[in-house]
């Protein structure tokens, strides 16, 4: 990659971070010239509508300020969820920031790779998005799906399989992965060190983990597997949470743990036990927030759409 190629991406993620900059400003966070700025600012325009402008009164004088323009492009986003013993795909165009742009479609049952395909092509047969988003309830191995609650996906590159089939280009993320980042970027602790902890009804546990804007894959693209750890999913779920948790914190000493209980039917007495509880058992660690409120479903939405806009914003083509 170019030098100007590394200034173009940091000026597109500057303006991702932030509502609006004028070129002084991407200046001084650049460490370039005004002058440097403007002209890629210029090579931007010529090749994507992902820059809008604005102008802003300074001391009588008018400035002019640059945003990105989420409506630039249009993603397509898939969410699996298990629903008692049951996989259910919801399809949803949105714009950069995840925000719904047409009504969703839904259907009750994914039960086959040749079924998730005529959905998807049946969702984007009058549409197409710029890229399509899949949120699964499993975990992929060098590029294949190995572990899922659909028994007909696993072993398949699902990605390459809807592009083929779509000619769209696709990305698989894990549903607890992608909630997490949803919840991260949400809270502004996504610079930090934060964690999703998800209990679907019919499987274990998953983890999700992003530090400082990235999400955390493993090695073997394996990591927040957690039914592979050694605590008994047999006992009281109070105290597995409680063992989680401590264990979470214990490894990563994170700045932000969201526990999505929704599904549990847990009390206000319950989450209250278990915050004393790690509290006491944890004396040292201080700086950690729980969050026992969170909705999977909205994080898991926000999560999948701005994995997609960071992916478009990576990959623009600048020559």
């Amino acid at each position: 990659m170019s030098a100007r190629q590394q200034n173009l991406k940091r000026i597109l993620s500057l303006l991702d971070e932030n509502d609006e900059l004028s070129a002084k400003d991407l200046s001084n966070l650049t460490g370039l010239s005004i002058v440097s700025i403007n002209k890629l600012i210029d090579v931007l325009s010529s090749h994507t509508p992902i820059i809008a402008t604005n102008f802003i009164n300074t001391r009588g004088r008018r400035a002019k300020t640059y945003h990105l323009n989420y409506q630039a492009y249009k993603l397509g986003i898939v969410e699996l969820m298990e629903n008692h013993k049951q996989v259910q795909a919801t399809f949803f165009f949105t714009d950069l920031t995840g925000k719904i742009q047409s009504p969703q479609y839904s259907n009750s049952k994914i039960s086959s790779i040749d079924q998730l395909i005529a959905f998807i092509k049946q969702a984007t047969k009058n549409q197409r998005p710029q890229k399509i988003i899949v949120g699964v309830p499993g975990a992929e191995i060098n590029g294949y799906l190995q572990i899922s609650d659909v028994e007909s996906l696993r072993g398949i590159n699902l990605s390459a399989t809807i592009q083929k089939n779509t000619g769209i280009e696709t990305i698989i993320v894990n549903d607890a992965n992608a909630a997490t980042f949803g919840a991260a970027i949400d809270l502004k602790e996504s610079q930090n060190i934060s964690v999703g902890l998800y209990f679907p009804n019919d499987a274990g546990p998953g983890v999700g983990i992003v530090i400082n804007n990235h999400l955390i894959n493993g090695a073997d693209g394996l990591a927040g597997e957690v039914e592979y750890g050694t605590i008994d999913e047999h006992q009281d779920i109070t105290r597995q949470i409680i063992q989680y948790v401590q264990n979470i914190i214990s490894f990563l000493n994170p700045h932000l743990i969201v526990i999505y209980i929704e599904r549990l039917s847990l009390t206000n007495l319950q989450t209250k036990q278990i915050e004393e509880t790690i509290k006491n058992n944890l004396p040292l660690h201080k700086k950690y927030r729980l969050d026992f409120s969170r909705s999977f479903e909205k994080d898991y939405l926000k999560g999948l759409a701005t994995i997609g806009r960071k992916n478009i914003l990576q990959n623009l083509v600048i020559i």
